[in-house]
Parts: structure tokens; sequence; C-alpha cells
């Protein structure tokens, strides 16, 4: 009688396990999709020279788990500094991770193209509210910082 009592123990444990496995594996979807934006612009640097931020603003949105459409990412700064406006946009996505975008962008100072499809990497991307980002160029002569204001994680 004891074995029959073993087995069935052994066969409920056994069951329990694979139930709680199972539903482990599903209980917390992973986050894929990020978006961050910001209204804190820090600083630009332009061609090497550094110039505090007075206003502007930030969207970047971006994958990095494989999704059915593939990766993408959007960035898009916009910001006035050293008496200019300037604007960073992603041009060409490359890859990204959680923390990070790679990808190639296109520069501009008030309206006008000032440095094309330049590689680049915008990172601390998982940083909370209230942290912040950068972009910077593979050259360091273009750049641009803010504050994260606001953070969407799916």
């Amino acid at each position: 009688m004891s074995v029959k009592k073993w087995v069935l123990g052994l066969m409920t444990a056994a069951l329990l396990s694979l139930t709680l496995l199972i539903s482990g594996a599903t209980a917390a979807p992973v986050t894929s999709v990020h978006s961050i934006w910001s209204t804190k612009p820090i600083q630009v640097i332009d061609n090497g020279t550094a110039y505090k931020a007075k206003a502007g603003n930030v969207i970047i949105s971006w994958t990095n788990e494989p999704l059915s459409s593939g990766d993408s990412g959007f960035f898009n700064a916009i910001v006035q500094a050293g008496g200019s406006q300037y604007e960073f946009r992603l041009v060409s996505f490359g890859s990204s991770t959680n923390d990070e975008i790679e990808g190639k962008f296109d520069i501009y100072k008030n309206s006008t193209l000032v440095a094309s499809s330049v590689a680049g990497t915008a990172y601390g991307l998982s940083q909370p509210v209230g942290s912040y980002f950068k972009f910077y160029d593979t050259t360091q002569q273009w750049h641009v910082a803010a504050y994260i204001t606001s953070r969407f994680d799916y």
C-alpha cells in the first residue's frame, strides 16, 4: 500500500511541476516594443562644438525582439541650441537591443541637411524616466542628449 501512495505522490508532484512550468512560461509576456519621449533636451554637438539645449522634443521607438514584421526603429530629435534648430533623423535602421539603436542618421541645421547618412548609436534607452539618453555619430562630431520624460514598453 505504501508503494501506491509513493507512486501517487510522485505523479502528483510531476503534474504540479509541469503545470507550474507551463504557466510560468506564459504568465509574463516579454516586452519587445519600446518608446521614449523627451521634452527636456540637454545638449547638441555640432561638428565638434557643444551647445546647451534651450528647448526641443525627441521621440524614439524601437523593437529589440524578433517580430513577424521584422525589427525596426524610429528616432527624431528637434532641438534648439546655440541659436539654431537641429534635427536628428534615423534614416536607415541597422540594429537594436533593449538599450540602443544603431543606424544611419541625417542631421539638419536650420532645415538644411548638414550631415547625410552618418553612422551612429542612440544609447541609454533602457533607463527610467528622469534619466538621460545620448546619440553620438561614430566620429563623435555630432551628438544630442535629453532627459527621458515619458516611456512606454510592451
